[in-house]
């Protein structure tokens, strides 16, 4: 276990938090060593749908946004995959595109306009390297536009423990022989991702 202890503020980043009860609760609050600490939580999510599980909720702050590259407007898609756990419980898994790129004429699933923010920015006008950062991150492919994003402004030094959920494209669960077309990355890129991030310095767990 790291010691956390002379650090004089923890902070924790849930990118692409969902429900309040998703990995917020049942794995931070329930799981994660904290050493007694209290943590400051962000939690970032563009859908919509799970705002209201975070009204009155204490040293909890939602930013109603998709953590992006730069500050504009996004698509956001909703699209059902049938080898993903979340389907089951009646939500698909969300996903941002570009407007200017995205042409939203072949989505198969919910499409809305959000707005998207430079999170690299927000990151080092929120913590700095004084303090404790805890960060997951499942942001549906959108890792590969963020963690470079990261270390191109330097960003990526304030964190020091990355829980990523890295997206290619896998064989799906359901339909045995068949791979999803939901991510065109391949595992070998998620794990040079992996790669950069430990030759960095920063302690990344993968996030399943």
């Amino acid at each position: 276990m790291v010691d956390i202890s002379f650090k004089p503020r923890y902070v924790y980043v849930d990118v692409g938090a969902r429900s309040y009860g998703s990995s917020i609760v049942s794995w931070f609050k329930k799981q994660y060593p904290k050493q007694n600490k209290t943590f400051e939580i962000y939690a970032i999510e563009a859908d919509k749908t799970f705002y209201g599980d975070y009204k009155a909720k204490k040293r909890v702050t939602l930013l109603p946004y998709a953590a992006w590259v730069r500050n504009e407007t996004l698509f956001f898609e909703i699209n059902g995959d049938p080898g993903h756990k979340e389907v089951e419980k009646g939500r698909g898994m969300g996903r941002i595109q570009p407007v200017q790129t995205s042409g939203g004429s072949t989505s198969s699933g919910d499409v809305d306009q959000i707005q998207g923010f430079e999170f690299a920015d927000w990151l080092k006008n929120t913590v700095s390297e004084r303090d404790y950062v805890v960060m997951k991150m499942d942001v549906e492919g959108t890792e590969f536009d963020l963690i470079p994003r990261l270390f191109e402004t330097g960003a990526i030094c304030l964190i020091d423990e990355l829980f990523l959920e890295c997206h290619y494209n896998r064989w799906q669960k359901c339909c045995p022989g068949e791979r999803t077309t939901k991510y065109q990355k391949t595992y070998g890129q998620c794990l040079n991702l992996f790669t950069s991030l430990r030759d960095s310095g920063v302690l990344v767990h993968q996030w399943w």
